[in-house]
């Protein structure tokens, strides 16, 4: 049950860290930071067509993180069919030869360029054909190729949006400035979530000693009060009914003080014992009187 509270506790407060502050929205890879690229662009990335052209690590790592997000066809692409095979294999998808591209390209929404190409591998004609078969529906292309994979005036074709790895890195930069802004808010959230944790092992760990204090004094309580109901008659309903909400009522009021004192007491035991031997000696001057 301990365990439970601060798994609880753990869980709660990465809940709220994300939710409340910016450090679980905002990515701070290049990687990262392309996929949210794809989701701000096209809202949703499910179903998607993407096309990956060569076998740079942050491609493959880019095309693992659209897959969690349920993209549809990946079609890998290379110069060479054996490169494509490989890179299949490595990512996991439909190996297309470079030639091949633009009969696949109306099925595909995402291109993610990663070559080791000295000379651009899409110039800005080889784009604006591509968006002409598919009806210059929104393209989003991620170069993140050094040097760049695709040339910087094809963005300018209608429906594609371009980003190289500067553009991304600057995204991530920023994105990391931003996560830095939000570290003391999120402090304060652990802090909180922390104090919260105690405080339900502290209840957890006085629960026996308030139990065992509560059953003491409410039987205190119910053997006075039977011993005043004796003294009035069975058919005054509305008195005798009146004496046990107030016995109620004053019981708790009394109790409220002395259970927060047992739960955050370092040792409730000794705490409810002393308590109840003061209750004791208020019921034995009662009784006396």
């Amino acid at each position: 049950a301990r365990l439970q509270i601060i798994l609880q506790g753990a869980l709660r407060a990465g809940k709220r860290v994300r939710h409340e502050t910016a450090l679980g929205r905002r990515p701070v890879s290049v990687s990262h930071a392309a996929v949210a690229k794809c989701q701000d662009i096209l809202d949703d990335v499910a179903g998607r067509g993407v096309l990956v052209v060569g076998a740079g690590t942050m491609s493959q790592i880019t095309v693992r993180l659209l897959r969690n997000l349920r993209v549809g066809d990946v079609y890998l692409s290379s110069r060479s069919s054996e490169r494509a095979d490989r890179l299949a294999e490595l990512i996991g998808g439909t190996p297309l030869e470079f030639d091949a591209i633009e009969d696949h390209i109306d099925r595909v929404d995402i291109i993610v360029s990663s070559t080791s190409a000295s000379n651009h591998v899409f110039d800005a004609g080889t784009i604006r054909n591509l968006q002409a078969r598919r009806a210059h529906r929104p393209l989003l292309i991620i170069d993140l190729a050094v040097p760049r994979d695709v040339a910087p005036d094809a963005g300018q074709v209608p429906g594609v949006h371009l980003f190289n790895l500067d553009d991304l890195q600057s995204v991530a930069t920023i994105n990391q400035e931003e996560r830095q802004a939000s570290a003391p808010a999120a402090e304060l959230i652990i802090a909180e979530e922390l104090a919260r944790i105690r405080h339900a092992l502290e209840a957890r760990e006085a629960a026996p000693a308030v139990e065992a204090l509560v059953r003491r004094v409410e039987g205190l309580r119910d053997s006075e009060l039977d011993r005043q109901l004796a003294t009035i008659a069975p058919d005054d309903v509305r008195t005798r009914s009146a004496m046990r909400h107030l016995a109620e009522t004053l019981t708790a009021k009394f109790l409220d003080g002395p259970v927060r004192t047992l739960r955050n007491s370092p040792d409730p035991a000794l705490e409810a014992s002393v308590l109840t031997q003061a209750f004791d000696s208020e019921s034995d001057g009662l009784s006396d009187g």
